[in-house]
């Protein structure tokens, strides 16, 4: 007779603390942020997870159960998730605003821009606190807002202007999705994101795509833009896809995002 025995493997468990950036929140708002930041976990593919209130810490725990991308899951419980739609400013229609002033323009130093480009410009990402230092002293314009894109895997990032309407940035918010969908083209391998938007907001949507056909629509995150997908036609029906070359993390980080809200404060990992 033989005697054989097994030794389980031991269960890794990783652990993080967060709390609100700034002030006290009430534990309402905690235990709200908790539910949407579980329901991103969740939407992600991360649903092993434990999320717990700490709040006489003012603090939330998460225990991630076995491996998962790390960086990813504290984006999902740090971020704020707010996105925007946005009309972005094109280089002939910038320059306009600004008077021909191009001390902007000129700490790119792009060999060429078109008139209808609606990125400022893209550097690396070593020069970027340059800039920001540059329109910290020439103050704030109400007609504009100023906006980097995410970080790419070649660290370089590019900047646009976003326009105001009608003492607000964004056309539509987060608040205004129904839902949000990750689908992946069978024939390229692409990834890309379905959206609808509610009854209250169709009318809007569609008022937008009629003033804007071969226009672009910047989305924001969190004080990113994401993409900038142009407009090919009339939407009337609220429901739309964006495509482009995304990467399976970004569309359901956005669609997280998307489907659950935007958090009430943003948060930072204290452990």
């Amino acid at each position: 007779m033989l005697a054989m025995s097994f030794t389980n493997k031991a269960t890794k468990k990783n652990i993080i603390v967060i709390q609100p950036v700034g002030n006290t929140i009430s534990s309402t708002t905690l235990s709200e942020s908790a539910r949407i930041i579980s329901n991103r976990l969740k939407d992600f593919g991360i649903d092993k997870t434990e999320v717990t209130v700490i709040p006489e810490n003012n603090q939330i725990k998460i225990i991630e159960v076995n491996d998962s991308d790390t960086i990813m899951a504290k984006k999902l419980i740090t971020n704020q998730g707010r996105i925007e739609f946005c009309k972005p400013y094109n280089i002939e229609d910038l320059r306009n605003l600004l008077k021909n002033d191009n001390r902007l323009f000129n700490l790119f130093n792009e060999e060429t821009v078109y008139d209808s480009d609606i990125k400022i410009g893209c550097i690396p990402l070593s020069k970027k606190e340059k800039i920001n230092e540059y329109l910290n002293t020439t103050g704030n314009d109400k007609k504009c807002r100023y906006v980097w894109s995410n970080v790419s895997d070649s660290a370089e990032v590019c900047m646009y202007a976003l326009k105001s309407e009608f003492d607000k940035e964004s056309l539509l918010t987060g608040n205004d999705l129904d839902s949000v969908k990750v689908n992946r083209n069978k024939s390229s391998k692409y990834w890309y994101i379905d959206f609808s938007f509610k009854k209250t907001a169709i009318k809007v949507w569609s008022d937008i795509t009629k003033q804007n056909i071969g226009n672009s629509i910047a989305i924001v995150v969190d004080d990113h833009v994401i993409c900038s997908p142009v407009i090919n036609t009339i939407i009337e029906s609220g429901k739309c896809s964006i495509t482009g070359t995304f990467s399976e993390q970004e569309v359901k980080l956005f669609a997280a995002f998307g489907n659950y809200g935007e958090l009430p404060v943003s948060f930072c990992v204290v452990k």
